[in-house]
């Protein structure tokens, strides 16, 4: 009978003539491409080898050696080897132990990354992580502790540090002495991630000294699982989910959630609404759940974690609106996502208080404002609420109730702000931070833009060219630009929620109605022409990933420009006329700018907008070098392509079927050049 032998074990009991080849087995991470699945990932009997394929005669030698190390044979008859046993206790079923949801994985590195759960009260927990099964804590397993908290409603997050690149890690989470069992299903293989590669991981030196990678990210927008009012049309467990595991979850590194991450189903005028709205989601939405598991997130919120079509929460001077609901619904949204996004030198902490006002200064006596840093300060809203908590205008603040601008510290307790107050009095306040934030990963410069927190009030669109309306506001918008000008990246992606010049209309709701009703830029015309020279002038690929329309769409918006618009994953679908009725592939006049509809998911406007069910997930892969033999011996040599591709693939929610893909080299945002010169980057013969 076989047994489990541990790494090193596994070398020194297995006899090399008996393995032939597959010496190099303690090197598959290393030897496998990024994003390549041959070698790649394969599961059996709920566990992750490794299948190296090999041209020597000794294959038979190698599974044998490979099964004995993964104990098949005792894991087939019953013996001790089989992990985890629960017969044996080495797990707790997961709602036998304290933890309510999660894990979710997030922040993704190439050294780290964060683990997040939730339990049912406030309470350490342990994240136990190593290269191989089983998770016992040891030389080959270490593990963070981190806390729940009461303040986060009984979340926590710890981030697994010194990892190594391009490596499999298995993970799980320990409460009290318990190892859960984290698997959505009992025969599913146990939770693991894997590590972004670095410059060393694919480094050659003569074919890619720069140590250039690919890899493959997946996106998704608007996960909703209920329709307004009724539960037609649309799966309360998402699907587009098990498929995007199923096909692509071992390709992808992470997954961008692109907005509306959650829906308004349980809000009822206190934070626990909006906390409960996450876990309903995470609860009903097991496919989500299961692929957060194994793919870490990235995120930015848009208006349905927050209040639908949030506009005005960034105009210094607006008085009462739906608006000031932002920081209430972003404090919960940080809980249970934005975590994900790691550190940002933009984000401060938000501040919520009640205060006196008089003049122009706000006087909080149980605040320290010294903690407060003025350039991660966005807004201050004055009678700040949540939706639904009965309060009135003037409990909240009365005539002073609006949208301020912080002007200076005065000191611990004191703020001046701009304009001033219109009487003296006292109000709940809220003081809002910056939630946009950028990422660097290989030869790629990932800007993810706040769409919803800092934008001005939209006046319809008869005012969408004026040039006082924005949606990033000045400080975001130059923080954008500066970035964009100054990155050596070769792609620029661009994370933002909503349209760029695709149009979102009310047709679905009030049939024939085509304008823009302001989710997007083309109901503020005015800051994206502002930029687009900007971006036109750069001669690097800028792909603009978005969402918030409920239909998808590929747009070259100009040579070297390019907008994405990947949604829905699981809400129901909008028609054409939604879209601002564009056509099915040719020119688009985008408020005046000109734009080629290359594809588009064709949703019909004769079929109700709940009747519509298509669903949709893109898959974003990254060429940066191709693999081939070496010159002498086992393993690969990486050759770095000279204009590296992007390829941009929607596939079929339901059914994996690749529905649309686009491929984008660097080459064409670039002018026209000199055709290279005919030489060979190996100029020794090759040798028989």
């Amino acid at each position: 009978m076989g047994k489990v032998l541990g790494r090193e074990a596994f070398f020194s009991e297995v006899p090399k003539e008996a393995v032939g080849p597959l010496y190099f087995v303690d090197e598959w991470r290393r030897q496998g491409a990024p994003g390549d699945s041959t070698p790649g990932w394969r599961t059996l009997k709920g566990r992750h080898i490794k299948m190296v394929r090999t041209m020597r005669a000794r294959r038979r030698n190698i599974l044998v050696a490979v099964l004995v190390w993964i104990g098949w044979d005792a894991a087939a008859s019953g013996e001790a080897g089989h992990w985890p046993d629960p017969v044996a206790n080495d797990v707790i079923p997961y709602q036998t132990s304290p933890m309510t949801h999660g894990p979710v994985l997030g922040n993704l590195a190439s050294d780290s990354v964060r683990v997040w759960i939730r339990t049912e009260e406030p309470m350490s927990f342990d994240v136990l992580y190593g290269k191989d099964l089983p998770l016992e804590e040891g030389d080959a397993c270490s593990f963070v502790r981190g806390e729940t908290s009461g303040d986060a409603d009984a979340t926590g997050w710890v981030e697994l540090a010194g990892l190594d690149a391009n490596e499999r890690y298995y993970y799980g989470v320990r409460i009290d002495g318990e190892l859960a069992d984290t698997r959505m299903e009992f025969d599913r293989a146990w939770p693991s991630f894997r590590t972004l590669p670095d410059e060393t991981s694919f480094a050659d030196a003569e074919g890619n000294p720069e140590g250039l990678f690919n890899f493959s990210f997946s996106t998704s927008v608007g996960q909703r699982q209920r329709s307004p009012g009724q539960n037609y049309g649309i799966y309360g467990n998402p699907p587009a989910f098990l498929t995007l595991w199923k096909e692509h979850g071992e390709d992808v590194f992470f997954h961008i959630v692109n907005g509306d991450y959650t829906y308004e189903e349980l809000l009822d005028g206190t934070s626990a609404g909006y906390a409960n709205n996450y876990k309903l989601y995470l609860d009903r939405g097991r496919n989500v759940s299961n692929f957060l598991r194994y793919v870490p997130m990235f995120t930015m919120y848009d208006d349905h974690e927050v209040n639908s079509n949030l506009d005005g929460a960034g105009e210094v001077g607006l008085g009462d609106g739906d608006y000031l609901v932002r920081d209430a619904g972003i404090k919960v949204w940080q809980d249970y996502a934005e975590w994900a996004n790691g550190e940002s030198g933009l984000r401060g902490e938000l501040f919520f208080g009640e205060a006196k006002l008089e003049g122009d200064i706000l006087y909080d006596a149980n605040a320290d404002f010294t903690m407060l840093q003025p350039d991660k300060v966005s807004t201050i809203h004055v009678g700040n609420y949540i939706k639904g908590d009965g309060r009135s205008k003037k409990e909240r603040g009365g005539a002073n109730v609006g949208v301020y601008g912080l002007v200076e510290v005065v000191d611990g307790q004191r703020l001046r702000l701009q304009p001033g107050f219109k009487q003296a009095g006292k109000a709940s306040y809220s003081i809002g931070t910056h939630h946009y934030f950028d990422r660097v990963i290989g030869n790629c410069h990932f800007f993810f833009l706040d769409g919803r927190g800092q934008r001005s009030k939209f006046l319809g669109a008869e005012r969408s060219h004026d040039d006082d309306r924005f949606i990033l506001g000045k400080t975001q918008r130059e923080w954008f630009l500066e970035g964009v000008k100054a990155t050596d990246a070769d792609f620029i992606f661009v994370v933002f929620p909503d349209p760029w010049v695709m149009y979102h209309t009310a047709h679905h709701v009030r049939p024939g109605s085509l304008e823009s009703k302001g989710d997007g830029f083309a109901g503020y015309v005015w800051e994206r022409e502002e930029m687009m020279p900007v971006l036109d002038g750069i001669e690097k690929p800028v792909i603009i990933l978005t969402g918030d329309l409920h239909h998808p769409f590929a747009v070259q918006v100009t040579d070297n420009v390019w907008e994405f618009l990947t949604s829905p994953v699981n809400s129901a679908g909008h028609p054409m006329g939604t879209a601002g009725l564009p056509p099915l592939g040719g020119w688009f006049d985008s408020e005046g700018r000109a734009v080629k509809i290359k594809w588009g998911g064709g949703y019909p406007d004769n079929v109700h907008y709940l009747r519509q069910r298509s669903i949709v997930y893109t898959v974003v892969q990254v060429n940066n070098v191709v693999k081939a033999g070496r010159p002498e011996g086992p393993g690969y040599q990486w050759i770095a392509f000279d204009e590296p591709q992007v390829v941009v693939k929607f596939y079929d929610g339901y059914t994996g079927k690749l529905l649309y893909a686009e491929g984008i080299s660097t080459a064409d945002a670039k002018s026209s050049q000199e055709p290279a010169p005919k030489v060979s980057r190996f100029p020794e013969a090759a040798k028989p």
